[in-house]
């Protein structure tokens, strides 16, 4: 053991050295800000809120010749720490690889500051630092509203049928369905949006030239592009999704949407992480009721019970969520605007919801 020490510290040290090496190319690649955009989120972690922060400060460009030159480093440790971990995961093949497919695929790419970069709820220090996408990217800011729809993976009939039919007559009404690309409910609300004849918003937690479903998934989410949609990801082409590029995936999802509905989950049902974040944006949140005995409603009928939802039993029950007051502190006050009114059906226009009652 203590023969073998020194030889993988030293296999360590020269990985750093050939990096290190690497960095003023690919500070030469990032030569614009749209570039260097892609090297830093080819280097992070999803999450990563130092990074935003430190591209508001520097600029992608000259934070990224920082990061080369190493001058990053000598401002504090945690930058330091921060600058050896984003090194340690780039590599000038695969930024070149990627810069090559995103251009090849004919995939779009966003980044703030632009007219195409969609209005997102929240923190943007928490928003990505660019977007891949696929389609027409241009129903991420148009004025009609965007539901999105969310639900177990694994639904009942109920919950399909709910699902579909909510997919129909949100599209019928003018409406962009949003979804986070899972199959069971997501992949059927999308089957609806296109029998409805809308667009749909898939937001995938891979790279969009993975293949992250089953094929006949995949088929139906590819199949959004066809019918007017856009995917759209925050990771890199070639990267496979894992439980951090989900989770914000979720927190995406949330910031994209103008309201959202959860039809059938379970309590641990990742459907309702997305509620979570969206109670957090001060996104307004519906959730279909579902029967008291049937376990995938029991993470939507909590959230009823805990008024962390309001209850939603027909498509205009979703676009009311769209037109309620939000409380001023929202996180997302002032975003949705412009969206066409829907007259409410009786009894539905009540006040705000009051803070929620379980834990987010």
């Amino acid at each position: 053991m203590d023969e073998q020490e020194p030889h993988r510290t030293e296999t360590e040290e020269d990985l750093t050295r050939t990096t290190e090496r690497d960095l003023p190319e690919i500070a030469e690649i990032a030569g614009d800000e749209r570039s260097a955009r892609v090297v830093l989120a080819m280097g992070c972690e999803p999450g990563d809120e130092l990074a935003p922060q430190l591209v508001s400060t520097y600029g992608a460009v000259e934070l990224v010749q920082r990061i080369a030159d190493g001058s990053l480093q000598h401002e504090s440790q945690r930058l330091a720490r921060w600058r050896q971990d984003l090194v340690s995961r780039l590599d000038l093949a695969e930024v070149s690889r990627v810069l090559l497919r995103t251009e090849v695929l004919g995939l779009g790419t966003l980044i703030p500051g632009e007219p195409g970069w969609p209005m997102l709820a929240g923190d943007p220090s928490t928003h990505p630092l660019v977007l891949w996408t696929r389609g027409d990217a241009s129903h991420l800011t148009s004025s009609a509203p965007r539901v999105a729809v969310v639900g177990a993976r694994i639904p009942t009939a109920y919950g399909r049928d709910v699902a579909r039919t909510l997919g129909v007559d949100l599209a019928d009404r003018g409406v962009t369905v949003l979804g986070a690309g899972w199959p069971g409910i997501d992949a059927t609300v999308f089957r609806g949006a296109a029998v409805g004849g809308g667009p749909a918003i898939a937001v995938l937690p891979a790279g969009l030239d993975r293949r992250t479903y089953p094929t006949g998934e995949a088929a139906l989410f590819r199949s959004t592009v066809s019918h007017g949609g856009v995917q759209v990801t925050a990771c890199p082409p070639g990267r496979p999704s894992s439980r951090a590029r989900a989770q914000a995936r979720n927190r995406l999802v949330a910031a994209l949407a103008d309201a959202l509905v959860v039809t059938e989950a379970a309590y641990r049902c990742p459907a309702i992480k997305v509620a979570q974040h969206a109670v957090r944006l001060g996104i307004l949140v519906g959730a279909v009721p579902g029967p008291i005995t049937s376990i995938t409603s029991t993470g939507s009928n909590e959230l009823l019970h805990a008024r962390v939802a309001r209850i939603i039993t027909h498509a205009t029950d979703a676009m009311n969520l769209i037109t309620a007051p939000r409380p001023a502190t929202s996180a997302a006050a002032g975003r949705s605007s412009g969206h066409r009114l829907v007259p409410p059906r009786p009894g539905t226009d009540g006040p705000p919801l009051p803070p929620p009652l379980i834990p987010l």
